[in-house]
């Protein structure tokens, strides 16, 4: 059975060179271009691995995150966040995040470090 990863990323070409990375490694793919679609999809689908962006328009990834931990069907789901900007550890460390990915992406590690949660 594959593994569910629900991808939330504004940037498209980020967003669409992230589900073809992950479909490729056999992931079932969702996605979301900010925090509110990021909430939609989770309507429909719970995944393993929630990966991130945390700059995004309409809601952003530590709101989208606060979103998540209200709700006990999705606060136990690990996230990967991402940003091309510093985050403030302290602030990633009270919104749970299992662990952070500076941007620009580097694909190995990005996988290595999803498959690290299966």
């Amino acid at each position: 059975m594959s593994k569910k990863i629900l991808i939330v990323e504004d940037d498209i070409s980020i967003r669409e060179l992230l589900v073809e990375a992950f479909e490729s490694e056999d992931y079932e793919v969702t996605y979301g271009t900010n925090g509110v679609e990021g909430l939609q999809a989770l309507e429909s689908s719970v995944p393993d691995l929630i990966l991130m962006d945390m700059m995004m328009p309409v809601m952003d990834g530590y709101k989208f995150r606060e979103e998540l931990l209200k709700n006990p069907m999705w606060n136990s789901i690990p996230v990967v966040a991402m940003s091309a900007q510093d985050q403030c550890e302290e602030n990633l460390k009270n919104s749970k995040i299992a662990t952070f990915i500076s941007k620009p992406l580097e694909l190995d590690h990005l996988l290595e470090t999803v498959k690290s949660f299966s």
